[in-house]
């Protein structure tokens, strides 16, 4: 049975290790972290952490707020726009417990949380490399295409609901 958490600061090693390790593996959908200390910062710059566990951390989700000072380019795009949001920086699940609807449970609860915050939620997803099941999921979720953004080796749709 699958549970959601939401993560106090500060967070156990432990948890920030499988985090960590859960991230990498799902590489290029969502982006490298280079080292510990760098999700740690991300963490740091988040409003919400959620871990969905069985026996384990079996997947994640990172939300930001707007208004933070964070070196993404596709954050900026959103915190540009001088609107509230939650922003989701990464969600990521592990092998071996993917297509099991964690990743529905755990935007189902960002969404809601959204809802309280009375702010959109917002995420970017892969175009090139082509990312077809989230972009899938996000239409799922009524997420609409708000701009695009092509870099050197990569390009990606802004969706917002």
């Amino acid at each position: 049975m699958y549970q959601l958490e939401l993560l106090n600061s500060p967070i156990a090693d432990s948890d920030l290790d499988q985090m960590f390790a859960i991230n990498q593996e799902n590489i290029p959908e969502v982006g490298d972290v280079k080292n510990l200390d760098r999700l740690k910062d991300l963490i740091e710059w988040s409003s919400h952490v959620i871990v969905v566990r069985s026996h384990e951390i079996a997947g994640f989700i990172i939300l930001m707020r707007e208004n933070i000072t964070y070196d993404s380019l596709n954050y900026e795009f959103f915190n540009g726009q001088d609107k509230a949001f939650l922003y989701v920086d990464r969600i990521a699940i592990k092998d071996g417990h993917r297509r099991q609807g964690l990743g529905r449970m755990i935007y189902e609860e960002t969404i809601e949380i959204a809802n309280q915050l009375n702010v959109m939620t917002c995420c970017e997803v892969n175009t090139v490399p082509r990312n077809d099941p989230s972009l899938a999921f996000h239409k799922s979720f009524e997420f609409r295409e708000v701009g695009t953004k092509d870099y050197d080796d990569h390009s990606v749709v802004y969706l917002s609901r």
